[in-house]
């Protein structure tokens, strides 16, 4: 009898880690496949609500030929919901409502009269506590700390930005336009950077350029660079992180659509356009819009299916330990 016994014992151990190993494989192939689980890959603005500040209409007092017209109807064109709002709202606390605040080209100074110090207040909490900031040309001179800004053979340092971008831009660049003149000048794409996405776009694109900055960042490692200038290799697009909210700032105009009337604005279509940067545009959105993050762990309900498994696992195991007891 004891040598039947020990068969039997045997058998049973056997079976047990049969169990064991077939749970634990089970348990792989659970996690394994959620473990990769990608984010979901966002191909539009769709649920994302933008603010276009209007304030002095841009370069000029007709609304369809300005930079807020081509934000405007560039927003429209990602899908996201888009509302042009004034300096009366922003102060009211208007932009609680939206995720993306977009500031045009224009004239930087106005914006600082017209928004005052409870405006730049309302927008700069609203990109701490978590907005994002889209600055176009004077937008983008308009969030800096402090910029340079040479005219009619003077040139001024002024202070009275937002301050989200902590270094310095210098502005017109005289090689490209002369103030006030504008025209179309080659930029050349960061298609590498590890911010957004631009490994199919164009390492050289055209763009509108009416007096905007170029970004001293030398020696700032938490700025990225998403294109510079041709003409002299400083940036021109750049983007960062401002406390709990992003920035997005470009001294040329891509929002503007020089060979098309889709972009609202008519007084530039006499200009030729080596295709549109609208594309570019919409993965920067994306990035500032939160919805393609550099990111691709696993989301949290996948995080919970996992503990739920392995919890599941556990208890079974412990079930056949103490059967094999017996």
């Amino acid at each position: 009898m004891p040598k039947f016994t020990n068969i039997e014992h045997e058998l049973k151990n056997m079976r047990n880690r049969l169990l064991l190993s077939f749970l634990i494989v089970f348990l792989i192939g659970v996690q394994t496949p959620i473990s990769h689980v990608e984010a979901q890959v966002h191909t539009d603005l769709a649920g994302v609500k933008v603010a276009v500040y209007d304030g002095a209409l841009g370069v000029s007092s007709n609304p369809r030929e300005s930079s807020a017209a081509a934000l405007y109807w560039m927003f429209r064109w990602m899908n996201a919901t888009v509302e042009m709002v004034n300096s009366s709202s922003i102060k009211q606390g208007i932009l609680d409502d939206f995720q993306i605040v977009a500031v045009p080209g224009g004239y930087a100074y106005n914006y600082h009269l017209d928004l005052g110090y409870s405006g730049a207040n309302a927008i700069r909490d609203f990109v701490g506590d978590g907005g994002s900031y889209w600055g176009s040309c004077a937008g983008a001179f308009y969030a800096l700390e402090e910029f340079e800004w040479s005219e009619y053979g003077k040139t001024t340092t002024q202070y009275y930005g937002l301050g989200l971008f902590p270094g310095r831009g210098v502005g017109p660049i005289i090689g490209i336009a002369d103030w006030p003149n504008f025209a179309m000048t080659d930029v050349q794409i960061n298609t590498t950077n590890e911010l957004v996405d631009f490994s199919q776009e164009p390492g050289n694109q055209s763009i509108m350029y009416y007096g905007g900055p170029y970004f001293e960042t030398e020696g700032m490692e938490s700025i990225t660079t998403l294109a510079t200038y041709s003409y002299n290799d400083m940036p021109a697009m750049i983007a960062f992180e401002y406390m709990n909210g992003r920035v997005f700032l470009t001294g040329p105009h891509p929002e503007w659509e020089e060979d098309s009337f889709r972009d609202g604005s008519i007084w530039d279509n006499n200009l030729e356009e080596n295709g549109s940067e609208w594309e570019l545009c919409k993965k920067i959105s994306l990035w500032l819009a939160s919805l393609n993050g550099p990111s691709t762990g696993p989301s949290p309900d996948s995080y919970l299916i996992i503990s739920m498994a392995s919890f599941g696992v556990i208890a079974i195991a412990a079930l056949i330990v103490k059967i094999g007891r017996r």
